[in-house]
């Protein structure tokens, strides 16, 4: 049996990647600090899930204690060959980074880099890292391509996260390891994150709560669907050399028109307040896919109306304890 390590794995890209990887007959060793970056309860009905898989073996760890993650490493694999790592494990969310800097270093870059020493180490084959279309900052370009500006982040997230893409460099460099370095556009689905705004407008949506929209309401995001995204972190897995790719729909569509295929759903109209936007905050996302397409044989298959229609489900399947999750 093939084995993989997926920290983060109670957040919501690892929850849906653990399941695939259960799928195709691995065994999941998951790690995660069960932080409060949100509401804990969902992380918790994630691990409830993945608990219920026998090939599923979790821990809780923050990644940034080297210590415990050393420890863990001795305990696990010393006789157990793992294939692949897959970091998800992170600060998230552009807004909160400037409220804990901190704390965002310590997980995006010092984790990282507590990572990829034991990867060398235990003589892993791959080693997969989650990075963020943020690093591209407030582009103005009409799609954003791998060799585009990373240098001038706006955000302290973006900056730890261009950061830990700049470590992992130099470890390719110096060691030859494979790394795979995927930068994720908005991503979307069923167990998202209550951070964001699919999860906010369909929980809004639902039980005719207000909602506050950040600008005008037009800036657009490149939303990207879950089952797409895990799709392409699993192909990247299988690359060799280090890799710089793009994860994202390429088809961008604005705050006021997910507002309205969410309304459209819910046969009603959504309630909305709009605020100044942050200094943070980016006017348009899109993903230049070419290479990624090129390089994976990968691209997304999921629309935005037809996974906002599978996440809406989902949220009317689980309101009765969904409705409890408090939103920010």
């Amino acid at each position: 049996m093939k084995n993989v390590l997926i920290t983060g794995s109670s957040g919501f890209i690892g929850y849906h990647l653990s399941l695939l990887y259960l799928k195709k007959g691995f065994r999941v060793f998951g790690i995660d600090d069960m932080g409060d970056g949100y509401d804990v309860k969902l992380k918790q009905w994630r691990l409830k899930e993945l608990k219920k898989h026998d090939n599923f073996i979790f821990d809780k760890i923050d990644i940034s204690l080297e210590k415990k993650l050393v420890n863990y490493f001795l305990k696990n694999f010393k006789k157990i060959k793992i294939e692949t790592i897959i970091n998800l494990a992170a600060g998230t969310g552009v807004r909160k980074s400037t409220l804990h800097p901190n704390s965002y270093y310590q997980s995006n870059l010092m984790g990282v880099l507590n990572l990829i020493k034991l990867s060398r180490k235990f003589n892993i084959k791959s080693f997969v890292q989650a990075s963020t279309s943020s690093v591209y900052g407030d582009s103005k370009e009409k799609s954003f391509k791998i060799n585009s500006e990373t240098s001038k982040p706006d955000s302290i997230y973006a900056a730890s996260k261009k950061a830990s893409e700049v470590l992992l460099h130099a470890y390719h460099s110096l060691y030859k390891q494979n790394i795979s370095i995927l930068r994720f556009f908005t991503v979307y689905g069923p167990c998202g994150r209550p951070d964001m705004a699919p999860f906010i407008f369909t929980q809004a949506a639902i039980n005719n709560r207000l909602i506050n929209v950040f600008g005008t309401g037009n800036q657009k995001r490149d939303f990207t669907y879950i089952d797409d995204i895990v799709q392409g972190i699993y192909k990247s897995s299988k690359l060799r050399g280090l890799n710089y790719l793009n994860l994202g729909n390429n088809r961008p569509v604005s705050i006021n028109n997910l507002i309205k295929i969410i309304s459209q759903l819910a046969n009603k109209k959504i309630k909305r307040v709009h605020k100044p936007s942050t200094p943070e905050d980016v006017f348009y996302t899109s993903a230049d896919i070419s290479k990624t397409k090129r390089i994976m044989k990968w691209e997304p298959k999921t629309n935005l109306e037809k996974g906002i229609f599978k996440t809406y489900n989902w949220h009317i399947e689980n309101n009765k304890w969904l409705k409890k999750i408090k939103v920010s």
